[in-house]
């Protein structure tokens, strides 16, 4: 289960602790789970933190779920929630209200740019 108010202190710190810390962060390459969550936010840049009785707590991005598989492997869906905590420290996500997140000013610029990566290799492909 994702502890939402443990995720708002993250992301709060994060942020507050300077340019510094979130630059040690964002050196390290961001996990192929990181890439698919930014990738699904470039546009809207907002992501829900949902739960229903047994089973694991996911996150939702527009239309899309992830996991997909709401009901799947735990492991997946344990995948994306450390996706989620590792970008909140790199000061991509800062928490709204209840279980809204937003991408902040770099998270827009760092998943606008893994986007036009994707589209430009769905382009190259055909």
């Amino acid at each position: 289960m994702i502890d939402i108010v443990a995720l708002v202190s993250l992301c709060k710190l994060a942020i507050e602790s300077g340019n510094k810390v979130l630059e040690e962060h964002k050196k390290k390459k961001l996990s192929e789970a990181e890439e698919e969550l930014l990738n699904e936010a470039a546009q809207l840049g907002e992501f829900l933190i949902l739960s229903a009785n047994e089973v694991p707590d996911w996150i939702r991005i527009g239309r899309k779920n992830f996991p997909d598989d709401i009901a799947g492997d735990p492991a997946i869906a344990e995948k994306y929630h450390n996706a989620f905590e590792s970008l909140c420290k790199r000061g991509y996500i800062r928490h709204d209200d209840g279980i809204l997140f937003r991408l902040t000013d770099a998270g827009f610029k760092k998943a606008r740019q893994l986007a036009r990566k994707t589209d430009k290799k769905k382009t190259n492909k055909h």
